[in-house]
C-alpha cells in the first residue's frame, strides 16, 4: 500500500463532497459515540479502520466524518436516552457559577411564540428578559422585559419580582435547589411532587416530565440537573429530533408526546440541548390550538447586588 497513491485517492474520492462542519459532524459523534459503547466491532473491521487513519493522516480523519454523516440521519442522531445521559455528562463538565446564597443568578430568557395552523390570535412574538434572580429567594428579583428588534412597538418595562407565600411555595429557589437528592427514586419523587402541584390528577410518568420542564425553566444547579437528566432519560414516551431553540439556534431535541391540549389533543414538549456539547439551551412546547412556544436561556453570572437604578422601582405586586 503506496502512502502517496493513498492519499490521491482519499482527495479525489471527496472532492465533491461537503467540508465537515461542527453541524455536520455533531450528528455523527454522537452516533458514533452510542455504537461504540454499545457495539464491539470485528478485529478486522477495527484493523481497517487504523490502516485507513495511518495512511491518510489528518485527510482520512476529515474524509472519515464526512462518510459517517452521509450514512446517519441528522434527524436522529442517536436515542433521546443517550442525548439526554450526554447532556447529564456536560452537565457536570462544564463551567458553572457557585453562588452565595445572598448573590443573585444574572441572566436572560427569551420566549417566542408562533401561530400554528388553525389557531388565531396567536403571535409571532418575541421577547428577551434580563432576570436577577435571588440565590435563596429571600429579596426580590428584577425583570427587564424588552421587546424584539422584530416587534419594537411591543411595551418595555423593569419590574420587582417578590414571592407570595399566600400562594404556595412556587418553584423552589436556587439554594433549595442545591440541596434536593440526586439520589434518583429521591429526586423522582420530588420531581413527580412539584408536576402534580402544575397539573394536578396526570398519571407518575407525566406528572414527572412535568416537574422536570418546570424546574430546567430556570438555573439549576450541576449536581440536580444531571440527575433530573438521568431521571428524565428513563421515562418512555421520548424520541429525538431536530429543533430551533428561541434564538433560532438549531439543536438535538428530546421530546415527549402527549395528549395535553384541547379535547385530547396530542401535545410535543420538548428540551433542546446543543449540537456538540449536550449543554441545555431551551425548550419547546406544541399543542394544537394553542400553538408553538419556545424559550431558552442563557448561561447565568453571578451578580452581588441588583443594577442601582432598580431602586426607583415599585414593587407592583408577588409572583
Amino acid at each position: 500500500m503506496n502512502e502517496r497513491t493513498d492519499l490521491t485517492g482519499l482527495r479525489d474520492l471527496f472532492a465533491d463532497k461537503p467540508h465537515p462542519t461542527a453541524d455536520r459532524l455533531a450528528p455523527a459523534r454522537t452516533a458514533l459515540l452510542t455504537e461504540a459503547r454499545t457495539t464491539r466491532r470485528p478485529r478486522a473491521r477495527a484493523a481497517g479502520v487504523r490502516r485507513l487513519l495511518l495512511a491518510g493522516g489528518l485527510v482520512a480523519a476529515m474524509t472519515a466524518g464526512a462518510i459517517a454523516v452521509q450514512t446517519f440521519n441528522p434527524l436522529a442522531p442517536a436515542s433521546a436516552a443517550e442525548v439526554l445521559r450526554l447532556a447529564a455528562e456536560a452537565a457536570t463538565a462544564t463551567p458553572w457559577p457557585e453562588p452565595r446564597d445572598d448573590q443573585y443568578l444574572h441572566y436572560e430568557r427569551f420566549a417566542e411564540t408562533r401561530s400554528e395552523d388553525g389557531v388565531p390570535n396567536v403571535g409571532p412574538r418575541h421577547i428577551t428578559g434580563e432576570v436577577w434572580e435571588s440565590v435563596d429567594g429571600s429579596r426580590p428579583g428584577l425583570l427587564w422585559h424588552k421587546p424584539s428588534k422584530s416587534r419594537p412597538q411591543d411595551h418595555e418595562y423593569q419590574e420587582l419580582l417578590t414571592r407570595c407565600p399566600e400562594r404556595g411555595a412556587g418553584r423552589p429557589a436556587y439554594a433549595d435547589l442545591r440541596k434536593w437528592p440526586t439520589d434518583q427514586e429521591q429526586l423522582r419523587r420530588k420531581l413527580a411532587e412539584r408536576g402534580n402541584e402544575m397539573v394536578p390528577g396526570k398519571d407518575t410518568v407525566t406528572r414527572t416530565w412535568n416537574g422536570v420542564l418546570d424546574i430546567l425553566g430556570s438555573p439549576v444547579p450541576p449536581k440536580q440537573q444531571a440527575a433530573i437528566f438521568k431521571i428524565a432519560a428513563t421515562l418512555p414516551g421520548i424520541e429525538v429530533e431536530e429543533l430551533k431553540d428561541a434564538t433560532g439556534k438549531s439543536g438535538i431535541a428530546v421530546t415527549r408526546v402527549d395528549n395535553l391540549g384541547p379535547g385530547g389533543a396530542i401535545s410535543r414538549e420538548s428540551l433542546i440541548f446543543d449540537k456538540t456539547s449536550y449543554v441545555l439551551l431551551g425548550g419547546q412546547e406544541l399543542v394544537p390550538g394553542y400553538g408553538r412556544e419556545l424559550w431558552s436561556i442563557t448561561r447565568p453570572q453571578v451578580t452581588d447586588a441588583l443594577p442601582a437604578w432598580s431602586k426607583s422601582l415599585k414593587r407592583r405586586g408577588c409572583v
